[in-house]
């Protein structure tokens, strides 16, 4: 009987039985949200999305799909308030930290953003983005020589990068 039941759990194991149902259903939800997506019905999308966080509010891949989504509307702000959530649950997640930068940026909100940007940096010292992002902030709000100190770190790190090359040691946007 024992080799039954564990014949049973692993069958249940391989075709994702143990999830809970709540899970089963943000995944659903989640799975006809990337249909619609690629099917360009960006508000279905949208909608599934939202109904997967919903029913599981820390779907990482929802969060991202719903980013991606508003981005492509060219919904910024609203892809900044969902990346601001995402950040909650990953707050390492250069990329969305970088792009949140950027998007506070583009709104004037030079000090919020070079906080995001010294965050990514936390994390990733390197990141082209995020040196260009701090250099620019950093430059804004007056820290000159922080800005000078980024893109020169950004030109030893990437020597062919044309974004370095060609920016000033301190910008004054």
């Amino acid at each position: 009987m024992r080799p039954l039941l564990f014949l049973l759990g692993a069958a249940a194991v391989l075709t994702g039985e143990t999830e809970p149902p709540h899970i089963k259903a943000a995944l659903i939800a989640f799975e006809s949200g990337r249909a619609a997506q690629r099917d360009k019905q960006f508000q279905r999308a949208l909608d599934c999305f939202h109904k997967a966080l919903e029913i599981e509010p820390t779907l990482l891949k929802a969060y991202a799909s719903l980013i991606d989504v508003y981005l492509d509307l060219g919904h910024r702000l609203e892809a900044a308030a969902s990346i601001t959530q995402f950040l909650e649950i990953w707050p390492d997640a250069v990329h969305y930290r970088v792009l949140l930068g950027q998007i506070l940026l583009e709104q004037n909100d030079v000090k919020r953003a070079l906080a995001q940007f010294s965050l990514a940096l936390r994390t990733d010292p390197y990141n082209p983005d995020a040196l260009l992002g701090f250099a620019s902030a950093a430059g804004r709000v007056g820290m000159q020589d922080r800005a000078a100190e980024a893109i020169e770190r950004g030109r030893k790190r990437y020597p062919l990068d044309e974004r370095f090359k060609t920016a000033p040691a301190a910008r004054q946007d």
